[in-house]
């Protein structure tokens, strides 16, 4: 039996946490059909899930406006599921964690390709209704903090609302990364999305 563990923070069943995450500690082992997923609760005995219990992996990210966090979920037959991200404790971006979230989902997936096709669903993204809204308020954004600073450049003709423009649009920017990488898509396990574990 040969494991990989990955000091990498996740959230199970769709907990929410606003100050402090204490889970984190996520181990691939490989044991022939033993194989399975890990993971180390703070005060509770670790929780092991077969890859045979691996029903589908939903891979998105989020943004605060500064930077992108990455989530991979990995859902199990009896509907329980575990967010794995390269956030930190506070749930913001961990820069130091991203390659080794980036690690993880490569092995993950490695191992997951060995799954007879259509077992697993491989899913990028928000769901089709999600994206629609992330969409809609998106171009609200644009226009608010794009298009009204352009507008007013050509009335006031004052060159200092360009910087206005400027500080709009590097507002929005992320948002739109954010909305483009969560397009909902089916993907090959063999290629996990790379916009996604940047």
């Amino acid at each position: 039996m040969a494991s990989t563990a990955y000091d990498l923070y996740y959230l199970v069943n769709g907990e929410r946490y606003f100050r402090r995450n204490p889970n984190h500690g996520v181990t691939l082992i490989d044991a022939g059909r033993e194989s399975a997923i890990a993971w180390h609760p703070e005060e509770a005995e670790t929780v092991r899930r077969l890859w045979t219990d691996i029903v589908s992996v939903n891979m998105t990210s989020a943004t605060s406006g500064k930077d992108i966090v990455n989530n991979c979920r990995i859902n199990f037959r009896d509907s329980h599921f575990i967010v794995v991200t390269d956030g930190g404790t506070t749930g913001e971006v961990d820069h130091a964690r991203t390659p080794v979230y980036r690690d993880f989902v490569r092995a993950l997936h490695l191992r997951l390709t060995q799954a007879p096709a259509g077992t697993i669903a491989f899913n990028a993204g928000a769901s089709e209704g999600r994206h629609k809204v992330m969409t809609v308020i998106g171009l609200i954004a644009a226009l608010f903090f794009v298009g009204t600073p352009l507008v007013l450049a050509f009335v006031v003709r004052d060159w200092r609302v360009l910087l206005t423009l400027a500080a709009g649009a590097t507002f929005v920017w992320p948002f739109w990364k954010v909305i483009e990488a969560n397009r909902p898509r089916h993907y090959d396990p063999r290629f996990p999305p790379g916009e996604l574990m940047d």
